[in-house]
């Protein structure tokens, strides 16, 4: 979940977030060598909806964070239905709490029309590459960039860590975007999986232009502030919403009520 830029990258992180290995040994893609992961390994469930067009979409999506022996990560996002299919993962390292993407791919099947995307993050060079041309993308790096997924699990870590306001340079297609985080409020809601004590954080894409379109997300604060909603309406009235249905997290189960 990726996670929201246009119409199509917004419905891509309406069915798209994830988590698996680092495997390829040959990736010049070295980051300093990670710590004990700040985040627990997890799987969530999650029910995607876009309504707006003639018929509204349903789509089910699991997301997923795994590590390695050696503590790298590998977070997932994977839907399927039977007119398309997305999966993103990142796959990353830790340092002082914050990841360090390494590589991040972008999957697509069916009716999406958008490219594939192979993106390297070489942290001695400093420069990301595009994974099967080679190509450097030239002028966009910067220190604590994320890639267009990880950034939603290190805004889980850093509301945990009592954070209120955070801002995410996130390499978005073929350039840096900084996406803004702004804590709204404490909210107890009701969901599929019963009522949670929340943290609402509202996502601002650009804080210099003022948008009509609206995103807000909720992290549950009982199960290490683990997304759980995330809500946006756009200016032409579409919505785009995605809700937990079960998870596994830290040895605690979430299943979705009678």
């Amino acid at each position: 979940m990726s996670f929201i830029i246009s119409r199509s990258i917004l419905f891509t992180y309406l069915l798209v977030l994830s988590f698996n290995s680092l495997s390829d040994s040959t990736d010049n893609t070295t980051a300093p060598i990670s710590p004990q992961p700040p985040y627990p390994a997890f799987t969530a469930h999650y029910q995607a909806e876009w309504k707006g067009g003639w018929f509204p979409i349903t789509v089910n999506a699991i997301r997923s964070l795994n590590y390695d022996s050696e503590g790298n990560g590998e977070l997932k996002f994977v839907a399927d239905s039977a007119i398309a299919g997305l999966e993103e993962v990142s796959s990353f390292r830790w340092q002082d709490e914050k990841i360090k993407p390494l590589r991040y791919r972008y999957l697509r099947s069916g009716l999406f029309s958008e490219p594939d995307r192979d993106q390297r993050f070489n942290w001695q060079q400093k420069n990301i590459t595009n994974g099967e041309t080679q190509a450097v993308f030239s002028g966009h790096w910067h220190d604590e960039v994320q890639d267009n997924l990880s950034y939603n699990l290190q805004a889980s870590i850093d509301l945990k860590n009592g954070e209120t306001q955070f801002t995410y340079p996130v390499f978005d297609r073929k350039k840096i975007k900084d996406f803004n985080f702004q804590l709204v409020k404490f909210e107890t809601i009701n969901t599929r999986v019963g009522t949670l004590r929340t943290v609402k954080v509202e996502l601002i894409e650009n804080k210099k232009k003022k948008s009509k379109k609206k995103t807000f997300i909720w992290f549950a604060q009982d199960y290490d502030y683990l997304l759980v909603r995330l809500k946006q309406e756009q200016k032409d009235g579409q919505v785009y919403e995605i809700n937990l249905t079960a998870a596994e997290i830290n040895g605690k189960t979430l299943k979705a009520k009678p």
